[in-house]
């Protein structure tokens, strides 16, 4: 009796010590601050995202971040999860891998799956793939145009990256992506830095002949 009662103990506490992986690993508090800077194929700026924690909510070390992103005075607002140290990132993120257009009232509109970062991962870990649906109009209504398709994710490696917002320990994972409106078909890939509590700190988009298109970085941390 005393043995099972101890192997009891055993996994209550290692459960325990599990489930607080996502509250120890992020850093995100309410009122914290993100800036990303997106470049051009040349390395030129082309515009700032500011996001910025609405909200982290706690629930037994499992969290779910709140977060609204404005760039170009458009503003859009995301979620990002963490549970049992899985980390679960919004696909409306990958929406920059289209080209954008937002120079009249009708907005593209980007709405999907999570995609998944196990806690587990090393080298050589193949990863689930995601759907986007985009979709245009304006505040009261819209219409589906296209998807985006990420798949072949993989872990390539897992190293120190550095940007004006700080180094990180991260996982260099790359994928491939098809852009599909209607029976028309556009392919590319990419390469991002996932930073374990955070999320991705640095990506670059690439076309099917493998030029690079854009990059988007983590430029600067902001804690209020």
């Amino acid at each position: 009796m005393n043995k099972v009662l101890n192997l009891l103990i055993l996994l209550l506490l290692s459960q325990h010590i599990y489930a607080q992986t996502c509250e120890e690993t992020s850093p995100y508090k309410e009122g914290m601050t993100l800036e990303y800077t997106n470049y051009n194929k040349k390395g030129k700026e082309r515009s700032v995202e500011r996001h910025t924690i609405q909200s982290v909510a706690n629930e037994d070390g499992n969290l779910t971040i709140h977060i609204k992103s404005i760039e170009n005075q458009d503003a859009k607002e995301y979620i990002l999860k963490c549970i049992n140290g899985d980390f679960y990132v919004d696909m409306s993120n990958y929406t920059s891998l289209q080209n954008k257009d937002n120079t009249n009232a009708f907005k593209v509109k980007g709405t999907g799956e999570f995609l998944e970062f196990p806690d587990n991962m090393e080298v050589g870990t193949v990863l689930k793939d995601g759907n986007i649906d985009l979709a245009i109009g304006d505040e009261t209504s819209a219409a589906s145009i296209a998807t985006i398709r990420v798949l072949n994710r993989k872990i390539l490696a897992i190293d120190a990256l550095t940007t004006t917002a700080g180094t990180f320990d991260g996982y260099k994972v790359s994928f491939d992506y098809v852009f599909s409106i209607g029976i028309i078909k556009f392919r590319g890939s990419g390469i991002e830095w996932y930073v374990k509590g955070i999320g991705i700190v640095k990506s670059e988009n690439y076309s099917k002949k493998g030029k690079l298109r854009s990059s988007r970085v983590l430029t600067k941390i902001t804690n209020n």
